[in-house]
């Protein structure tokens, strides 16, 4: 796999987004809206730098950049890019270009800290500060087929991954070694490095690369794997643990290509592992195979969900299905895009109609406490008629042990 030349967003994708937005911005009777958040900015402007974005409800955006405007000129092909010393010129720029008093401002209130939102408020002084990020999340779920281009990359370099996993697989190998074989080919073909993530003091680094028993040890964020990690302050993925003979060792990585993220899992074993963990991967490949026929657009994603806790339960391993106990996570997929836990969620909350250009992770696990978690991921396009699966990795988990090392 050879490294691919990243490309700048186009004028014409972008504003093919904003009109989107403002859209919902004329629906929801919203003045204006303040893009804050990096990749929200990303989203709209192409360039990611000190910055924020005045949407107005209609009409050009104005695109006011602290640091850098240089890059932020040679990134975005937004017509109107301003450079400023302090955000707080902003309101006497807005009124010389005849943009009078905003009675409800938008902003992405799901992630504004709460002094920038005082802040804001008194710069701009709206009558009313409204959340902007439902409209946003909306225009974001649906993929354009740019976007898609970039993703369909991303799969690949994921598949990469998971075929350098395997290959440098043995007994004896640490994890965290394994992991950084994998990062370090990664990075030579391309992989960004950052891992984004929306959800508050959610963190993912790459994603989780664990064996045995230690991967079913939850952790802060919210998946059915977790891992000890490397010490309290990163207590998750990867650890100096080595990995043995006939245990699950299961890939979590992500492929992340000029913004965009692809989730991809894969389970291997160094020799035939325990009966009860290979029926449940293959159960993990079966259900995969089900939700991905069952997707179409309008079906809900509370019952591609329903439809994947019956299968876990036709096994005899509810149970186990996405952790264990009280800990099990409450989805089995999630939307990918420049964020790892966009929308739509696979979820029993959650009950948004699918739609054609939506990005989704499917992904069933089963875990075991004393013995590890095995599963399954792959990442699909919606199209009008069901979806394409984007990776595609072999399942096969079975990895000879003969010529890979020993205890």
């Amino acid at each position: 796999m050879t490294q691919v030349e990243s490309s700048k967003t186009p004028g014409s994708e972008l504003h093919a987004r904003l009109d989107k937005l403002q859209t919902y911005m004329a629906a929801a009777d919203v003045d204006g809206a303040l893009i804050v958040e990096n990749i929200d900015l990303f989203y709209f402007t192409g360039a990611l730098q000190h910055s924020c974005l005045f949407v107005p409800r209609e009409g050009p955006p104005l695109f006011f950049v602290r640091r850098n405007p240089e890059r932020a000129r040679s990134d975005s092909p937004l017509e109107t890019i301003i450079p400023v010393k302090s955000f707080q010129e902003i309101p006497q720029i807005m009124a010389d270009r005849g943009i009078g008093r905003i009675r409800k401002l938008g902003m992405e209130l799901d992630v504004l800290p709460v002094n920038h939102y005082f802040r804001w408020r008194q710069t701009l002084n709206p009558d009313e500060i409204v959340d902007i990020w439902p409209a946003i999340r909306k225009v974001r779920m649906i993929k354009s087929l740019y976007e898609t281009e970039i993703i369909h990359r991303a799969a690949k370099l994921a598949d990469f991954m998971v075929a350098t996993a395997r290959a440098n697989l043995r007994v004896g190998i640490r994890e965290v070694e394994l992991a950084a074989i994998v990062e370090g080919e990664a990075r030579k073909r391309g992989h960004q490095g950052l891992v984004r993530t929306r959800g508050f003091n959610q963190e993912v680094y790459w994603g989780h690369l664990l064996s045995g028993p230690e991967a079913a040890s939850l952790t802060f964020v919210d998946s059915p794997t977790g891992g000890m990690g490397l010490s309290p302050a990163s207590p998750q993925g990867s650890g100096f643990r080595k990995i043995g003979r006939l245990e699950p060792v299961i890939m979590d990585l992500v492929g992340a290509v000029d913004g965009y993220i692809v989730d991809e899992t894969r389970t291997f074993f160094i020799g035939y592992p325990p009966k009860i963990l290979a029926r449940a991967h293959e159960a993990a490949i079966e259900i995969e195979d089900a939700l991905a026929a069952a997707i179409r657009p309008g079906v809900l994603t509370g019952d591609i969900f329903r439809l994947a806790q019956e299968m876990a339960a036709d096994f005899d391993l509810e149970e186990h299905f996405m952790g264990y106990g009280n800990q099990r996570a409450g989805f089995c997929g999630h939307g990918a895009g420049l964020e790892l836990d966009e929308a739509p969620v696979i979820s029993a909350a959650d009950n948004t109609p699918l739609a054609a250009g939506m990005v989704i992770a499917l992904e069933p696990k089963f875990s075991f406490p004393e013995l590890g978690v095995v599963g399954v991921e792959d990442t699909f396009l919606v199209t009008d008629t069901g979806v394409e699966k984007l990776t595609g990795a072999d399942y096969e988990g079975i990895v000879d042990f003969c010529h890979r090392g020993s205890r």
